[in-house]
């Protein structure tokens, strides 16, 4: 239950954000260029809103339903579809009076500012945290394979040392272990295995793959660590003595050079004895542990890999906070072109509020406030993509309106916009219905 209030106050205080920060981007240029706008609503005001206060020409108010919000602007047509207000002669003040530059300016407004809410995020995340950067040179034993994993399948095996990303040499292993680098087409690695050079090419329908064994944010795979642990306090190994930070050097009497030899030791073996050998400092320790019934020893392998510690300035922060920014919008793009090829299901691909009050909780407890500002850069970056698409009744909609209007040098009829507002809206409808009815689907059966 804690955790449940936890996430949705996060997932409240992160959509907060956005949603202001976007109909501000309306907002303050209405605002300049003399529009009358009557309402600022935080959140929709339907079936209700939670309050509401006059200020001048404006109603400010936070609504009942968290999923977006609005700016009202006088002679726009928009969610209210007044057609009462539209069919009386245009006064100064109205929208549909301003020249169609100015219109088009307020349109964008919102998805201007969602993307300049992302790179400042992104930016402060680099200036205050930098970078730490795994070179490859630092992976003398390869990668990690998990068993049963989706890159386990392709054909990757623990030890591989990946050479080659689709013909590009790689310098970092973060450059090519995310599943988000397989939204690309045409996605293959060159391997080197015992010296044998291998080629695994990737299906375009891999990122399914992983949403269907509940790895989509997992990594492809990991480093292979040496043989320094990290030690559970209450399994078998702890309470024979071995402590973190120690080496093993032995086990069964063979050699562990790497921590995935001592893994592959003892797998599938339940209820058994096993003679370990480690080192702390120069001491040789031995021991006889005796394994439980799920065989486990209770050690996990030590990060003692020698990363790259990149620190920004604020105003060097700005390119790669504006790299990352943008990486989303273009992740994005490439995730819908797979969507409507067919390589990936929209079903595995789309996140409602469930699923987004999830990943934003997790973060939360993984990387703390850090964990929530990055996610939140991440939603910025995909509503400002989300809104700019070209389906009516959202932002994109009437600047394809707008365009059309700037090229004929006349507006497109009033019925063909009100009818176009309309079935924008029958599809944000069954857009919005589909995710939440999908997110639920996701969470209790999956």
């Amino acid at each position: 239950m804690n955790d449940i209030l936890l996430y949705t106050g996060l997932l409240i205080l992160s959509l907060s954000i956005l949603v202001f920060w976007h109909e501000l981007g309306h907002y303050l240029p209405a605002k300049w260029f003399g529009m009358k706008v009557e309402k600022f609503y935080l959140f929709f005001d339907w079936p209700r809103k939670l309050f509401s206060k006059n200020v001048g020409e404006t109603e400010y108010g936070v609504g009942l339903l968290p999923l977006g919000g609005y700016v009202k602007i006088a002679g726009m047509i928009d969610e209210s579809l007044d057609k009462n207000q539209l069919a009386e002669p245009a006064q100064s003040w109205e929208f549909r009076s301003k020249p169609a530059w100015q219109r088009l300016i307020v349109m964008v407004g919102g998805v201007v500012m969602n993307i300049i809410l992302g790179i400042f995020i992104f930016t402060v995340v680099k200036y205050t945290r930098g970078e730490e950067r795994l070179p490859m040179s630092s992976l003398p034993a390869g990668i990690f394979v998990p068993d049963s994993s989706v890159s386990q399948e392709l054909g990757f095996k623990t030890g591989d040392k990946i050479m080659s990303f689709s013909g590009q040499p790689i310098k970092y292993f973060e450059d090519i272990a995310h599943p988000g680098i397989l939204l690309n087409d045409s996605v293959w690695f060159q391997v080197d295995r015992q010296g044998t050079p291998i080629r695994i090419d990737i299906p375009g329908d891999l990122i399914d793959q992983f949403a269907n064994k509940g790895k989509a944010a997992g990594m492809l795979f990991y480093p292979n660590a040496e043989n320094w642990v990290v030690v559970d306090s209450t399994m078998p190994a702890a309470k024979a003595g071995v402590q973190n930070g120690d080496q093993v050097i032995e086990i069964e009497g063979k050699t562990i050079n790497y921590f995935e030899e001592l893994r592959a030791t003892i797998k599938n073996r339940t209820d058994d004895s096993i003679a370990l050998v480690w080192l702390r400092n120069q001491d040789t320790m031995r021991a006889t542990i005796v394994l439980g019934s799920e065989g486990l020893l209770g050690l996990a392998p030590e990060d003692r890999f020698k990363r790259d510690k990149i620190e920004y300035g604020f105003f060097a922060a700005f390119v790669p906070g504006t790299k990352a920014a943008f990486g989303v919008i273009f992740d994005t793009f490439k995730g819908f072109r797979k969507i409507f090829k067919g390589e990936v299901s929209a079903s595995n691909s789309v996140a409602g509020p469930v699923r987004i009050a999830g990943m934003i909780g997790v973060n939360f407890q993984r990387d703390g406030w850090l964990g929530f500002w990055m996610l939140t850069g991440m939603l910025s970056m995909a509503l400002a993509f989300m809104n700019i698409l070209p389906i009516p009744a959202l932002d994109g909609g009437h600047v394809v309106f707008l365009l059309i209007e700037m090229i004929i040098r006349r507006e497109p009829s009033l019925k063909v916009r009100m009818i176009a507002q309309q079935v924008g809206m029958v599809i944000l409808l069954a857009l919005m219905a589909f995710v939440i009815f999908n997110d639920i689907i996701a969470t209790v059966f999956k």
